[in-house]
């Protein structure tokens, strides 16, 4: 995973220059504008692999619910567990549960 100072790095080798189009017309963005431009993307790029990261391992992320939500089985799935569980007296539903809720904590 880049550091936000590697994302910085990175998009400036990539666009030694910025420009705009208002009204019509191209201009070249400013030194401040093209800086503030840059900080903004590799900003968002780095938080976007961060959070990228925190889904795929696990983690407590305010985003936990959606993560959460995402990975538990489908309803269908998780009433057929309760079923075969009460069947077979297993623990298939409870413990799909808890490895979700184990992989996203809640924060604290």
């Amino acid at each position: 995973m880049a550091t936000l100072a590697q994302w910085k790095t990175q998009l400036k080798a990539s666009h030694s220059s910025l420009t705009r189009l208002e009204n019509g017309v191209r201009s070249t963005l400013s030194t401040a504008e093209y800086n503030a431009t840059i900080d903004r993307w590799a900003q968002a790029s780095f938080d976007k692999e961060v959070e990228a990261a925190l889904k795929a391992d696990g983690g407590t992320s305010p985003k936990y619910a959606q993560y959460r939500r995402d990975a538990y089985p489908s309803i269908g799935d998780q009433l057929d567990m309760q079923y075969h569980d009460l069947v077979d007296s297993t623990t298939t539903w409870a413990d799909a549960i808890a490895a979700v809720k184990s992989k996203y904590p809640k924060p604290s």
